[in-house]
């Protein structure tokens, strides 16, 4: 039987420093629709090749297609890029020739503004979405100075009408944690039928042993350079572990913060021991997971926290701060601790008495590696995307159905598959 997979666009942002939730949260998307459908993704370009640049005299903005981790990609540059309301209003043209012969739209970012396309289009889209708006921004907002924090004040009335719109029209809501949907929900008003709790998936195919000999370390994973890492409790713990035990290595992965963020704990005795070790490989973050014994997230917030997701698969407690959505999976007592933001003793006792007892990490270490495999496995956000796809586009049903019954017959022994399900079959 030769399947036909319908397009599929999935609307998304693109950072700049390529790595984070939601570039982790993207490959998911297209890994899961390439299964089912052709996607392409598509997001906003401010690039002088792409978009509107008043530097060089540049007043046009153009879209380009491209590849991007090996997904097939399209981008569409911005005008005006300094108004954020108009990011995609101002080129809803150029959005409306690419996206018209897409019947199914997928959006996956942090906050649902990526979706204003398809709300502008007056089409059916899914969302798969982290935090609100305002949530996403206040602490980087607490930065802006001069024009830019004039603009950001009058800008941030209509994007929050903006945000409210395009969660009401949207057809069904993936949040990725029960502090996300209860945010979503507040704005949502009367329409709560069409949103649930997701999750995000972890390969639990492999499954990680607890290696009692590991370093002494920890290990804290994050684009820091961003001030909602709150970096700064951060390297306080880590000083207050140190005064315990000097052989202790911080290890901290990702993008590092600025030397004037930095420039009040350089002083620190335990400065000497935290590496930076910057933006680093999938396979090379696997083994500084496998190295340490413990993660600690100091976030001021977090839509999800998918860094802690990581860490438990491969057995590490988390002592998070209450942050929102890292209380999904950080269980007192049983997978880490929640403490209160800023309150650095409280992170330290309980950093302190994991390391001290081994049979207690082991115990928690065992428990967050169950939580994964129960609640976040691959199959099981799985699952939900086709529900909700399915809520939204009912005509997707069979087609989900016959995919997976054709997946089902090439995974049979050669003699026990139906005659043509080799030779016909394109998946």
């Amino acid at each position: 039987m030769l399947i036909k997979k319908p397009r599929i666009a999935i609307l998304t942002l693109r950072n700049t420093y390529n790595y984070g939730g939601v570039l982790s949260s993207l490959k998911v998307v297209y890994e899961f629709t390439s299964i089912y459908f052709e996607p392409t993704v598509f997001f906003l370009g401010f690039g002088s090749d792409v978009g509107m640049h008043l530097k060089k005299g540049k007043f046009t903005s153009t879209a380009k297609s491209l590849t991007y981790f090996g997904m097939n990609c399209i981008e569409v540059g911005a005008r005006w890029g300094f108004w954020e309301p108009g990011h995609y209003w101002f080129t809803r043209d150029t959005w409306k020739a690419y996206l018209k012969d897409f019947d199914y739209i997928f959006v996956v970012s942090g906050t649902c503004i990526a979706a204003h396309p398809a709300q502008i289009l007056n089409k059916k889209y899914v969302m798969w979405i982290a935090t609100s708006y305002n949530e996403d921004r206040a602490e980087r907002e607490k930065k802006l100075r001069g024009l830019r924090a004039f603009i950001n004040v009058c800008a941030k009335g209509i994007m929050n009408t903006l945000e409210a719109t395009i969660l009401r029209q949207a057809s069904y809501i993936w949040a990725y944690s029960a502090y996300a949907e209860k945010d979503f929900l507040a704005k949502l008003g009367d329409k709560t039928e069409a949103i649930v709790r997701c999750g995000f998936p972890i390969d639990t195919s492999i499954y990680q042993q607890f290696d009692s000999k590991k370093e002494e370390a920890i290990i804290a994973v994050g684009r820091f350079s961003d001030p909602r890492k709150n970096i700064g409790m951060l390297l306080r713990v880590f000083q207050l572990l140190y005064e315990r035990n000097h052989k202790l290595v911080l290890y901290i992965v990702g993008m590092k913060p600025d030397a004037e963020t930095l420039f009040p704990f350089i002083n620190y005795s335990s400065y000497k021991n935290i590496i930076f070790t910057g933006q680093v490989s999938s396979d090379d973050l696997h083994l500084f997971y496998q190295r340490s014994q413990l993660m600690l997230i100091t976030s001021y917030q977090e839509g999800l926290g998918i860094v802690g997701l990581e860490a438990m698969h491969y057995g590490l407690p988390v002592v998070s701060t209450d942050c929102g959505g890292t209380a999904d999976y950080v269980i007192n007592g049983t997978t880490g601790y929640l403490v209160p933001i800023n309150n650095d003793m409280e992170m330290a006792h309980h950093a302190h008495a994991i390391l001290l007892n081994h049979y207690h990490a082991q115990a928690l270490s065992f428990n967050a590696k169950q939580l994964i495999e129960k609640q976040f496995s691959k199959p099981t956000i799985y699952a939900r995307f086709k529900e909700g796809l399915t809520v939204a586009y009912p005509e997707l049903a069979q087609h989900f159905e016959i995919v997976d019954k054709a997946k089902q017959d090439l995974s049979l022994p050669q003699e026990s598959r139906p005659f043509n399900a080799l030779r016909e079959t394109r998946l």
